[in-house]
Parts: C-alpha cells; structure tokens; sequence
C-alpha cells in the first residue's frame, strides 16, 4: 500500500539494522519488526483515512498529541 506516486517496498532486516535500537537484531527478530511496523503504519494509515472521508481534511499533528475528551478518560 504505497502513497500515490511512490514506489514501496518491504524493508529488510539490513536496512532496518542501520536505526539506533535495532542493530543487533537478528533476521528473525528484524522480520518481526518490520512486520510490527507495518501493522502498526496499516492502522494509523486506516484512521487518517477515516477522519478524511469524515471530515473532508486530515487532523493535524497538535490536534492529535492533544486527544479526544472520550481518550483522555480511559
């Protein structure tokens, strides 16, 4: 799922290794993360498009740090 007119590809575990933290993964503990990135990129990506078609404009990012009230309660 690649933005408009950009081209996507999977990271490997070599491109992921060059990022403070990550380093030391091995192959399989890199693959794991990349899988746990990309879920988590599918659901932020999943509720930017839902407030879009909702409110016909993406929240900024001061809007989001801030929350909603129901948020803020649990």
């Amino acid at each position: 799922m690649g933005a408009v007119g950009l081209k996507s590809s999977r990271w490997t575990p070599e491109r992921l290794r060059q990022f403070k933290g990550f380093e030391n993964f091995s192959d399989d503990e890199a693959e794991r993360a990349i899988d746990t990135i990309e879920r988590l990129a599918r659901i932020l990506l999943s509720i930017h498009m839902k407030n879009y078609q909702e409110n016909g404009k993406f929240e900024n990012s001061s809007k989001l740090r801030e929350g909603s009230k129901e948020n803020q309660e649990w």
